[in-house]
């Protein structure tokens, strides 16, 4: 694989990462109620990914964003490798980087029925912590991960 690069995203970044969220969603979870446009999907990105107040997190490869991350003190809010990018180790080196950034402990939300970012959490030592029914703007079922440093 061509050299990976974990780095701060920058504001110009927000198309590519708008694109890998509306890309991933559509190809990974294809049940899942879209309560945006995609037009308002990436007008949020470009108003949130230029807020340098979030710690907004991108993966290149030559240049190139593949997967995004944002990392909220220790909250991971978003993961997301573009299709195709998947399963190369880009979303563990976005995961290492936030536990990097917050040593002792993670959180993470994701969608229940999302088997496939659930089995890469749980392979990382995050547990489930909680389950709720589905009291988001996806109206979807999700849980919440919850990584601690072993001592």
């Amino acid at each position: 694989m061509e050299r990976l690069e974990i780095c701060e995203a920058e504001p110009a970044d927000a198309p590519d990462i708008a694109e890998i969220h509306l890309t991933a969603r559509r190809e990974a979870m294809p049940y899942l109620h879209r309560p945006h446009t995609d037009e308002e999907t990436r007008d949020y990105f470009v108003r949130a990914v230029g807020d340098r107040t979030s710690a907004w997190w991108v993966a290149r490869l030559e240049e190139k964003v593949v997967a995004y991350m944002l990392i909220a003190g220790e909250s991971v809010d978003h993961l997301y490798v573009r299709p195709g990018w998947q399963r190369h180790g880009i979303g563990l080196s976005l995961l290492n980087k936030a536990k990097a950034l917050s040593p002792h402990r993670l959180e993470l939300w994701t969608f229940q029925r999302n088997n496939g970012a659930r089995a890469f959490y749980e392979a990382q030592c995050f547990r489930a912590v909680a389950f709720t029914d589905g009291r988001n703007e996806e109206n979807e079922p999700d849980v919440k991960y919850e990584w601690r440093r072993s001592r």
